[in-house]
């Protein structure tokens, strides 16, 4: 059988199978974790739910693949809203440089454009799923596609195998990295989460995250394809997002929001309307001070909304003066302090009131999941069942947007994949 990458794989279609280590999901985290607990010597199938393995990753950053970043592990680890002690052991075992390094070897150079940002030096997703499929290959892991698990073989608190939609697979030990629910038709289904709680693990209910946010705003629906280059967001006590600001048919999206989506999202799961402070040029309130006055005096005559179009696009500058309640059409030199203050509050700290997000088919990816403390950082072991591991977005860990889930995926997937060839 032939797949998108043209690599061939191994299928078997026994009704019952056994193996060393059972992986459920062909994403980069089931295969890095195939990979790791293959080289250790170790019989290993990987179950993917879809009809070929790694459809998300092919749609990753457009297709591009925005694989890692620039960050040292220790940076990278501080970046995820779990617990740097958690994230930290993976990220350690297996940093950027290792994921890079790996790809290099199987002809997949890295580059990186901005300087922080990681791609493949090719610009396609589909050249790191094949250097992934490759080294199973090479290594005799089997995958089986089209094959869902759909119940845990529990014996005496200990993993003996799988239910799969085509029989049973019995291993010793199971490696969980299913992935989250974002992009459904791609994969997104969630149902790790069941399995997972077969095992006596709660789920944080999972919310959609590094998706775009619906405006309640009037104004700001009406400026689809707006960009603002270097907005800083703010929502409750959350780190500011910060970077690109871009407007949608329906709100808001781009990097300056994406991060901090998903806990709008869990926020709107117990209310209307969520907040979002905006200063849209990340400049602190006297900057426009002293540009006012200086408009005042040099170009009292002109107006408002032309010189505010000066430093922000026109049909946004017009927006925003309305959203402030100012006359856009009157001159620098009548406005009035008060005015002057809600237009410097509105360029500093506007108010956006969110509705809703864009949903799980625009979701690139899932906050919620396994709990960290249910889960052994230094192995990703269950807690509550031998010889069950947990990889990828199956955990509840808060990956921001830029490079961060797919390194937690393959870092992830190596430590569970090492861990659980060793017991």
């Amino acid at each position: 059988m032939l797949y998108p990458t043209q690599t061939k794989i191994r299928i078997f279609m026994q009704q019952t199978l056994s193996c060393d280590c059972l992986v459920a999901g062909g994403g980069p985290a089931g295969l890095s974790a195939a990979i790791a607990a293959a080289e250790a010597g170790r019989r290993v199938i990987v179950a993917e739910y879809l009809p070929s393995p790694g459809r998300k990753l092919l749609a990753s950053g457009s297709g591009k693949c925005n694989l890692t970043n620039a960050l040292p592990p220790e940076a990278l680890a501080r970046r995820f809203s779990a617990p740097f002690r958690f994230v930290r052991p993976a990220l350690y075992s297996y940093p950027p440089g290792a994921w890079r390094e790996f790809l290099s070897a199987r002809g997949v150079p890295t580059v990186s454009p901005d300087g922080f940002h990681y791609f493949p030096k090719s610009m396609r997703a589909a050249d790191v799923l094949d250097a992934l499929l490759r080294r199973c290959r090479t290594l005799g892991v089997t995958i089986l596609p089209g094959t869902p698990l759909r119940k845990l073989l529990i014996r005496d608190g200990k993993i003996s195998g799988a239910e799969s939609g085509r029989g049973r697979v019995d291993s010793p030990r199971l490696i969980l990295a299913c992935g989250g629910m974002g992009y459904p038709q791609l994969g997104g289904r969630g149902s790790g989460y069941e399995l997972a709680r077969e095992a006596g693990h709660r789920i944080v209910p999972p919310v959609p995250a590094l998706v775009g946010l619906r405006a309640a705003e009037g104004w700001a629906a009406r400026l689809p394809g707006i960009i603002l280059p270097a907005a800083t967001v703010r929502f409750e006590k959350n780190p500011a997002g910060t970077g690109e600001l871009i407007f949608t048919h329906n709100g808001v999206s781009g990097p300056a929001v994406l991060d901090l989506s998903g806990s709008v999202a869990r926020h709107l799961e117990n209310a209307a309307e969520a907040v979002l402070a905006c200063n849209w040029q990340s400049r602190p309130p006297e900057a426009y001070r002293e540009q006012f006055a200086l408009w005042q005096k040099q170009d009292g005559k002109k107006q408002l909304k032309t010189l505010l179009a000066r430093m922000l696009p026109a049909a946004f500058a017009d927006a925003l003066c309305e959203a402030a309640e100012l006359p856009g059409g009157s001159s620098a030199a009548h406005l009035r302090a008060a005015q002057r203050d809600r237009l410097v509050a509105a360029l500093t700290s506007y108010p956006l009131r969110i509705s809703g997000t864009d949903g799980w088919s625009k979701a690139m990816a899932t906050a919620g999941g396994v709990p960290p403390e249910e889960v052994d950082a230094k192995t990703l072991s269950s807690r509550f069942c031998a010889g069950l591991f947990f990889a990828g977005e199956m955990l509840d860990v808060g990956a921001p947007c830029g490079g961060y889930n797919i390194q937690w995926a393959v870092s992830s997937g190596r430590l569970a994949g090492s861990a659980a060839a060793r017991l």
